[in-house]
């Protein structure tokens, strides 16, 4: 069983809080995490038992006899009735670190959550694996750019590649790669779909698992509703509902752009990206390290890759840093191309800007981030790219192996 590298935060919760939520998309690990951590006297449940979930709804007060605290409580969105009697027994308690739930199905369940729970609940989010959990580093510390010293990358070039085709989902490490496909359609139609009918929206599969690819073949792109929703033949607002959806799932990220300053040629569209790299890959039909390579999204499958490592690692070590990127487009040359700057990634925190360009390149120069001049006031900046070694080509730019954020 892997380590995760949330693991140390949800410890340090246990004196603070009375109630802990660990939420995500579904198979994240959630589960697994927090019955790591369970004491001998916790009891645990689960509410996908149909006996056990019966009696959360109907009565709360008979399902806390049976399963007392201090307790587990596994899909907690599935009885939304027993928030009122979790916070009646909390509130009787002075002590903390009373009851563990668990959800996947974020809307329904902060809801209720906010209605009831307020001021007495923290929330772990989860992502899937990130790469340095599956490399046996999971305390590996929030990325911010420094060089001490050259060092190599943990992954070889075609390591990395198989790394971005598999993803994180932990099912996955168990699996044979002929069988992968097989999950993952498993996945997108039992939980995914089945997610999003059970919040009310009415979509076939045939259309859904097409707005799905249409999305995979546009990560890294700034979203465009209407291109969107024509290319699936449905709705501007049934895009928007199922894109709302997915991102409160944890399925796909929007990146802010960044607007620090009032230059009006700033893009205002917010970019997508997939949260995990494997899934995208299966949308798209990449199974091999050839297909990746050969296909001419590579370098946006990577871009988002890259960008949800990032983000992932720095939120697993509780780091409230913001992301944006930076897109600036200038005006119409002779040839009647519009001129354009651009930053894949900026990392604020403290008021400090880290510039980050990502390039599927092994060779990464300088000119890679020529537009990092376009912030005024910054720090150290990254290329976050496929070189064999971490080292540095100025003094203010640091190269980095995309496998050791």
């Amino acid at each position: 069983m892997l380590e995760r590298t949330i693991s140390k935060q949800v410890y340090s919760y246990f004196d603070d809080f009375k109630v802990i939520l660990a939420s995500g998309a579904r198979q994240v690990g959630k589960t697994t995490l927090l019955q790591k951590m369970m004491e001998k006297e916790r009891n645990y449940v689960t509410l996908d038992n149909k006996q056990d979930r019966e009696m959360a709804i109907n009565d709360p007060e008979a399902f806390f006899i049976l399963h007392p605290i201090p307790c587990m409580i596994d899909e907690v969105q599935r009885a939304p009735e027993i928030f009122l009697k979790i916070k009646e027994l909390v509130d009787e308690r002075k002590k903390n670190n009373l009851i563990w739930i668990t959800g996947s199905q974020k809307p329904r369940l902060m809801k209720n959550i906010g209605d009831t729970l307020a001021g007495r609940v923290v929330e772990v989010g989860m992502y899937p694996l990130s790469q340095a959990e599956k490399q046996l580093d999971p305390f590996r510390l929030s990325f911010y750019p420094s060089f001490d010293g050259e060092k190599d990358s943990p992954w070889s070039y075609k390591e990395t590649i198989e790394n971005i085709i598999l993803g994180g989902y932990p099912a996955l490490l168990s699996i044979k790669p002929e069988n992968r496909s097989a999950w993952f359609r498993s996945y997108v139609s039992t939980y995914i779909l089945g997610d999003i009918r059970e919040e009310g929206e009415k979509i076939d599969d045939v259309t859904f698992l097409r707005l799905l690819r249409i999305l995979a073949l546009k990560t890294a792109e700034n979203l465009n509703y209407t291109a969107i929703a024509n290319d699936a033949g449905i709705s501007t607002y049934k895009v928007k509902a199922i894109i709302n959806l997915l991102i409160s799932y944890g399925i796909i990220y929007l990146l802010e752009p960044y607007s620090g300053n009032s230059l009006k040629s700033l893009v205002k569209t917010p970019r997508l990206h997939f949260t995990d790299s494997g899934l995208c890959c299966h949308l798209i039909g990449i199974h091999t390290v050839e297909d990746l390579i050969n296909h001419p999204l590579c370098g946006k499958i990577f871009e988002s890759y890259a960008v949800s490592e990032i983000i992932r690692n720095t939120r697993n070590n509780g780091d409230d840093a913001a992301f944006y990127f930076y897109r600036e487009e200038g005006k119409r040359n002779k040839e009647d191309n519009k001129t354009v700057r651009e930053i894949d990634l900026i990392k604020e925190s403290g008021g400090k800007l880290y510039p980050i360009e990502i390039k599927m390149s092994a060779s990464p120069s300088s000119s890679m981030a020529r537009h990092f001049s376009s912030l005024p006031q910054r720090e150290m900046g990254t290329i976050v790219c496929m070189a064999s070694k971490k080292t540095i080509l100025a003094k203010d730019l640091l190269v980095i192996p995309v496998s050791m954020i």
